[in-house]
């Protein structure tokens, strides 16, 4: 964790769901979400503070997981790839969904990136892997609502 807390780090911090400072994620993005001046986070937090930060940070816990049964695994899919939602709490769920992607498909290889620098993979691929084929791909994405983030145009290419 980086130590000064500044404007753009705090922004960086909860962008990327990660602490800074003495702030845990969920307190980074808190405060970048309350626009709380840096000067404010100072070391120990105040208690007024805290708990302004605490309660922030439980509510957007709150609006994640209510709701959301505990066999409900494409739910919570949906709401780690949501970039409505904070990262602090999307970012450990896209890790796992990373891990079993490496670990179940390890001969799946992304075929470049977005302009976010996310995995892009080739349709044909996923199919091969997943033993199915394109169509019926093509046919789940439709029926879960999520055409929309098939790309059509090529990605930017892996370094």
């Amino acid at each position: 964790m980086n130590d000064a807390i500044t404007r753009s780090a705090l922004a960086n911090a909860a962008a990327q769901g990660i602490g800074i400072g003495h702030l845990t994620p969920g307190q980074a993005w808190a405060a970048h979400h309350l626009a709380m001046p840096p000067e404010r986070l100072t070391r120990p937090l105040a208690s007024h503070i805290a708990a302004l930060l605490e309660n922030v940070e439980r509510l957007a816990r709150r609006r994640f997981f209510d709701g959301v049964a505990k066999d409900d695994a494409e739910e919570m899919i949906k709401r780690a790839y949501d970039e409505d939602n904070p990262m602090f709490l999307r970012g450990p769920i896209m890790e796992t969904l990373n891990d079993g992607m490496q670990e179940f498909f390890p001969g799946l290889k992304p075929s470049g990136v977005d302009d976010k620098g996310r995995q892009v993979f080739n349709l044909a691929d996923l199919a091969e892997a997943l033993g199915t084929r394109e169509e019926d791909l093509l046919a789940h994405a439709e029926k879960m609502g999520i055409t929309n983030q098939l790309r059509t145009t090529p990605p930017n290419p892996l370094h």
